[in-house]
């Protein structure tokens, strides 16, 4: 897949994890919803990633990216 300019950057960095899972190289982990850092849902977005258990792949304006992991719940 290529980087599109009219795509978000967290659905860029996504396809491009896409393409390094396949060829077995992805840096992220295999259980993650990638956010925009920017975006105004991105609050919520986290949050309802937490609580299914997922990772977040958290992506600034300028193409980098934070990988936030799920705390274990004991109760």
């Amino acid at each position: 897949m290529t980087a599109d300019s009219k795509h978000s950057p967290a659905a860029t960095v996504m396809a491009e994890a896409i393409d390094l899972a396949i060829e077995g190289r992805s840096p992220y982990p295999e259980r993650a919803a990638f956010v925009d850092a920017d975006a105004p849902s991105a609050g919520h977005d986290i949050e309802r990633a937490a609580d299914e258990g997922l990772s977040v792949v958290l992506v600034s304006a300028d193409g980098s990216t934070r990988v936030l992991k799920p705390e274990l719940r004991t109760h």
